[in-house]
């Protein structure tokens, strides 16, 4: 009998965990089918044993609806605090991605696309010594009129004189002699000049950027110590100088740099209206910020030095009185260190220039400059549109005026040129000596 009621209880426990129907399955002996007696006697522990059934069905049942209700408020709650904390870990990701972004961007160097030697620049005013004729001085053309007027002139004798077999002389009237000029003592020209500048440039697309580009400023102001154009011969001269800038970014102040400058050239006349020149310059770019990383640049430190051998042709073609055009090509062989930045550069600029009055003077020019990277499989293709204006203020001030656009695409990518641009230069004659 207790075999049966344990059997009975092993039933109703296996049904109850797989979840299936919940009743209790009792099973009987095969030797009591049709005995009442049996069944009789039995009945008082079969209804124990159902009353043990029902109540473990009841807390196992129990049991499994506390566990889905839990299960299900888990459930509900569970996209409500996924949504909750998804965004605040996206915007974080955001923000450190930003981040990282910004702090790789202040570790990056100064880019080379953009080079100073791009930026629009002011005739020489040496140069345009050498080109133009100088008028004869004022007073040397009043000493000369003086001394035609000092010299005696004799006057032809008159018929009625020769009747009467006179001869008169015209004695000249004295006159209080004239006080003596003061000869005026020659002045020692200058072999050198100290120029300060003062600079800015700003265009749409300052790196040259294809993908995204960016409209930012320049500042540029420095130093240069020039000498004159020293004579070698009769139409040869001699010119060097030395330049020192600082060059700072309006709003990409991590780019800022300081630029180095010499320069040393030979200028020959060919004609009266052609000249030629040959010139060697060397650049040298310095970072002007530090690195927040231990082991990148520091201030100071050199990126760029770079070598060029120049070769120009120019002319001046008065085409009215007021009104010139004057032509130049260049040819400049530059070898850079990193050496990625060699090329051969060929230039052509023209400009058409006229004078409004003695110190004014405005134009319209194109440059066009096509450059063959020597160490890497790149090829640049520059052009520049603007007018300009120059205003001589006095003997020792210069201001230059610059606007336009340039043009141009190179097969490097991410390379474009296309962009406006204005530029305003104020140079002033700090000393000669």
């Amino acid at each position: 009998m207790r075999l049966k009621n344990w059997k009975n209880l092993f039933f109703c426990i296996l049904l109850a965990s797989s979840g299936g129907s919940w009743c209790c399955i009792r099973v009987d002996a095969a030797e009591s089918a049709n005995t009442e007696i049996w069944r009789s006697k039995n009945l008082a522990s079969t209804q124990v044993t159902d009353q043990l059934c029902q109540k473990l069905q009841q807390g196992v049942i129990n049991s499994l609806c506390q566990q889905s209700s839990e299960s299900q408020t888990l459930d509900s709650q569970m996209p409500l605090n996924l949504a909750q904390q998804t965004p605040e870990t996206t915007q974080t990701d955001q923000d450190q991605t930003e981040e990282f972004r910004n702090t790789q961007k202040q570790n990056d160097p100064p880019p080379l696309e953009s080079q100073p030697s791009v930026l629009p620049t002011s005739p020489s005013d040496s140069k345009e010594e050498l080109l133009n004729t100088p008028d004869i001085n004022y007073s040397q053309r009043l000493e000369r009129l003086i001394e035609l007027l000092r010299s005696p002139k004799s006057s032809p004798e008159s018929d009625s004189d020769r009747e009467l077999g006179l001869r008169i002389r015209l004695r000249p009237l004295e006159l209080p002699p004239l006080p003596p000029i003061e000869q005026p003592v020659p002045k020692l020209k200058p072999i050198g000049y100290l120029q300060g500048r003062v600079g800015y440039f700003q265009t749409t697309n300052i790196f040259s950027s294809d993908d995204s580009p960016i409209e930012d400023g320049l500042i540029i102001s420095g130093l240069t110590l020039t000498s004159a154009y020293l004579p070698l011969g009769s139409k040869t001269f001699l010119n060097g100088s030395i330049d020192g800038n600082l060059i700072r970014y309006i709003n990409q102040s991590q780019y800022h740099y300081n630029q180095l400058r010499f320069n040393l050239s030979v200028y020959q006349q060919l004609s009266q209206r052609m000249y030629g020149e040959l010139s060697w310059s060397n650049q040298q770019l310095f970072y002007a910020n530090s690195s927040d990383r231990l082991d990148s640049f520091k201030a100071g430190d050199r990126f760029l030095n770079e070598n060029s051998l120049q070769l120009s042709l120019g002319r001046r073609d008065p085409l009215t009185p007021k009104l010139t055009l004057d032509t130049l090509y260049e040819l400049s062989v530059n070898f850079a260190d990193p050496q990625s930045r060699d090329r051969i550069i060929n230039s052509f600029w023209v400009s058409l220039n006229y004078y409004l009055q003695e110190p004014l003077q405005v134009g319209i020019d194109y440059q066009v400059n096509f450059s063959d990277f020597t160490q890497r499989d790149r090829e640049d293709q520059f052009h520049r549109i603007f007018g300009h204006l120059n205003y001589r203020i006095s003997d020792t001030t210069y201001m230059n005026v610059q606007a336009g656009m340039s043009l141009g695409s190179s097969t490097a990518e991410n390379i474009d040129f296309d962009g406006w641009f204005f530029t305003i230069n104020y140079n002033l004659q700090l000393g000669r000596f």
